[in-house]
């Protein structure tokens, strides 16, 4: 048996999901997009070994300007769910994983078939939710 059969699967992606799953040193990530492209958007929920989740979103390539605004906004046709954190100055947002807005931002990507992704400078940008229901567990980080 070859040492390549028996390392964990590090990565997980349902056949009809934009999101994905992979686990490296002690970190869970579900992503969905493309990074560092000049177009469009892409959001990395890390769930962090010590109960805390790093929110990381990029819009054309770039990510939000440091210690601003990020809101995210799930939505259906009919309803739109929004949530807002902080970024910090690695340009990243950083909350307790069981904390209630995690919580809710959580329940509202499971929900929605969009999310509308806003920096405090106006860029904007759309993802997919599709696949986000089967991909994030029920409970955050769980």
């Amino acid at each position: 048996m070859s040492a390549l059969s028996l390392a964990p699967l590090a990565m997980a992606q349902h056949a009809d999901s934009l999101w994905s799953y992979s686990y490296q040193n002690g970190i869970g990530e579900y992503a969905a997009g493309e990074w560092d492209r000049p177009t469009g958007a892409a959001l990395l929920l890390s769930c962090r070994a010590d109960g805390t989740i790093a929110l990381g979103t990029q819009i054309k390539g770039k990510a939000p300007p440091p210690g601003t605004a990020l809101q995210l906004a799930a939505s259906t046709r009919e309803e739109t769910r929004e949530s807002a954190f902080a970024t910090d100055d690695t340009r990243r947002a950083t909350a307790a994983a069981q904390s209630a807005e995690v919580r809710a931002l959580w329940t509202n990507l499971r929900w929605g078939d969009v999310v509308t992704l806003r920096y405090a400078d106006g860029r904007s940008a759309v993802l997919s939710l599709a696949g986000a229901a089967k991909t994030l567990p029920a409970t955050p980080c769980a």
